[in-house]
């Protein structure tokens, strides 16, 4: 029997890029800008709540796609004027600048298998022509799309598209990556921070009546195979952060059966 050793070499160098990489500014504190699937991890550029929907919609055209080459998918404008939610008295200022500044938007890809570091825009270019909206993806974004439009358990990039409420995608960006993992807990300080309130002056009371009960009532509205578990915490009578717990699929169906619309659980309970 013959024994063969491959020798694995490191780079000191490379080494100190990926610590760097996983490192960057705003990936401990806001881990919904990070992807990770099927051996590629990658980290977003903050997107304004219309462009993450630009980014969505664009992104479910391709799922399906067998033909690799293809780099360029088109929507009607008016569907994804919809999807954006664009108010009808500036639609074209707002969709083109909003266009403007998510062509500048891209991501960092780190691939395990070759051990590289990518950093690409989205999109190599977006086109208006004759009622579409032409959306011609960058070559190096185009291995992530594809892994994150398949069929595996981490292609869930495309979800949340629908919704319409002003903080909803942003809570279904938070809760959609804790699935199935148990409880999580945030502080209210770090909540708020997720949700891009950090400087605002909200109670927990407006923060629960204005964006945390809308926003989940929304998500149950368009889908029956989610189930929030959702809790206060508090210290002495001050709530000091929220723990949820997020189930899918057919268990979750069951549950809501059994309780269908969404409540936030007393402290009692």
């Amino acid at each position: 029997m013959s024994i063969y050793l491959t020798r694995k070499i490191v780079s000191p160098d490379f080494e100190r890029l990926l610590t760097a990489f996983h490192g960057l500014e705003g990936a401990v504190a806001r881990p919904n800008q990070g992807i990770r699937v099927e051996g590629l991890t990658g980290r977003l550029d903050p997107l304004s709540e219309t462009q993450q929907k630009m980014l969505a919609a664009a992104i479910a055209l391709v799922k399906g796609e067998a033909d690799r080459r293809r780099t360029c998918y088109a929507m009607e404008l008016e569907q994804l004027v919809q999807i954006c939610g664009i108010e009808r008295g500036n639609l074209y200022e707002s969709l083109l600048n909003e266009t403007a500044k998510l062509l500048k938007k891209g991501v960092w890809i780190f691939d395990e298998a070759n051990r590289s570091v990518v950093r690409t825009v989205w999109f190599q270019s977006i086109e208006f022509s004759a009622g579409k909206i032409v959306f011609q993806f960058a070559d190096k974004a185009l291995p992530l799309i594809f892994r994150c439009t398949s069929d595996s358990p981490g292609s869930d990039l495309i979800k949340g598209i629908q919704y319409k409420g002003k903080h909803t995608l942003a809570v279904f960006a938070m809760i959609w990556p804790c699935r199935g993992k148990g409880v999580i807990e945030y502080s209210i300080p770090r909540l708020m921070q997720q949700l891009s309130l950090e400087h605002t002056r909200y109670s927990y009371g407006q923060l629960k009546l204005r964006i945390l009960e809308p926003a989940f009532r929304e998500i149950y509205s368009r889908d029956d195979a989610v189930f929030v578990l959702f809790r206060p915490l508090f210290s002495g009578r001050k709530v000091e952060g929220v723990r949820f717990e997020v189930t899918v699929g057919e268990e979750a169906r069951a549950l809501r059966r059994l309780e269908p619309e969404f409540r936030i659980v007393p402290s009692g309970e």
